[in-house]
């Protein structure tokens, strides 16, 4: 009998520790995701194994399905399932694609688990700082024409797209504290830090996905904090601040006079290039889509139903194959029809109004899913590696709420 309480006891003081570990792995693949994918990778699995060991799976489910987010993510992963049974692909190639949405999986898990707010306090102003030393390296890099892995100077990350996505993620954070009185971040080391964010989207990196993105994301921010009246003001501001950085960055003039000669250029062009490349995925899925624009072809069609028909329409590059659109919402529209396309808004739309009501630190999470929702006209941020996951922490971490404020609904 005696060893029942120093067994509970030993097991309570595992499961606590448990518990600690995976909320640092967390920060930690956060942190990670758009610079190292095997460390973010090796996160994620200690991730799931502590919090298989935590004690907390059972009651973590439970308030991650009274979440309405929550709800949001397990009626679309069930019409992802549902359409899987009619595409026409192998067993292997719809286990991939549902894999490749994993990301919910740990937005679901969190939401259960990381609702405390001196850990998403944590999981912000480490985000925050560690972001604000990798701009200032990445700032020092370009001053001296060096990039990591052979590409631009000034990228130090996966990539210049995720070098950007990652950026902004950390700006939000940034106006978040600005606004908050009790911060305890000097107000100058936020502008500094700002401002080391915004030239090295505009300035130093060539992501085009990074000038979509942060535009929307500001203005959201801008109307959170300083409400309607002030938009005007706001898009000024920040009409200002992309010319300036239009004017004093090549980088940004480049890149945009070159997309838009490869948009002009695409149908007669003798090779492929990005923009080409996107308006022949745009215009060939848009053609599938209209000929089954209800339920769609199915979870994992994507690549076979779209090879045979480019194939069938040019023998040049214009009929190349892909698994990717570039565009998240056409891939899904294509899949799972216009009912998937419908509960994936759902989901956008439950993430956005807990971000703006969330007592804490939720609209940083609503601003960052807004720039993700920009860049994904062109891209498919959702699910790619660097971009998908560290959109998954943001979300999972920063809407998560405690069981009470789930059962109320937010109302």
């Amino acid at each position: 009998m005696a060893l029942k309480p120093i067994y509970m006891l030993t097991y309570t003081r595992f499961s606590k520790i448990s518990q600690q570990l995976c909320r640092y792995l967390i920060i930690l693949a956060a942190m990670s995701a758009p610079i190292s994918t095997m460390v973010c990778s090796i996160a994620c699995v200690g991730i799931i194994v502590t919090w298989l060991l935590s004690g907390q799976v059972i009651s973590g489910l439970k308030i991650a399905y009274q979440h309405p987010v929550g709800k949001a993510i397990l009626i679309f992963v069930g019409w992802l399932l549902i359409s899987m049974f009619y595409a026409d692909t192998s067993a292997q190639t719809k286990l991939t694609t549902l894999l490749s949405w994993q990301k919910l999986f740990f937005v679901f898990i969190l939401l259960g688990f990381f609702y405390q707010a001196d850990w998403q306090r944590r999981f912000v102003y480490s985000y925050f700082i560690f972001m604000s030393l990798a701009a200032l390296i990445s700032l020092l890099c370009w001053f001296v024409k060096f990039g990591t892995f052979d590409q631009s100077p000034g990228i130090i990350m996966t990539n210049y797209v995720a070098q950007s996505i990652a950026l902004i993620a950390a700006l939000l954070c940034a106006v978040f504290l600005l606004n908050k009185p009790d911060s305890g971040v000097p107000k100058a080391y936020l502008w500094l830090s700002n401002a080391l964010f915004v030239i090295n989207i505009f300035i130093i990196s060539p992501a085009r996905s990074g000038y979509i993105a942060l535009p929307p994301a500001l203005i959201f921010a801008g109307i959170y904090f300083y409400g309607f009246k002030k938009l005007p003001q706001l898009i000024a501001i920040l009409f200002s601040i992309i010319m300036i950085a239009g004017l004093s960055s090549s980088n940004l003039q480049q890149r945009i006079k070159l997309g838009l000669q490869e948009q002009t250029s695409y149908q007669t062009s003798a090779s492929e290039t990005s923009i080409g490349l996107r308006m022949i995925f745009y215009k060939n899925t848009m053609e599938l889509i209209s000929q089954n624009p209800l339920w769609g072809y199915g979870t994992s069609s994507f690549e076979s139903v779209y090879s045979h028909y480019a194939a069938a329409q040019s023998s040049d590059w214009h009929g190349g194959k892909t698994g990717d659109p570039h565009n998240q919402y056409l891939f899904i529209w294509l899949e799972n029809g216009l009912v998937g396309l419908i509960l994936f808004g759902f989901y956008i739309y439950y993430a956005l109004r807990v971000g703006w009501y969330h007592p804490a630190y939720g609209q940083i999470a609503a601003g960052f899913l807004i720039a993700i929702c920009a860049s994904s006209l062109f891209n498919s941020h959702f699910k790619t590696f660097p971009e998908g996951n560290l959109l998954a922490f943001f979300m999972g971490a920063l809407l998560a709420l405690p069981p009470k404020s789930t059962k109320a609904g937010l109302d």
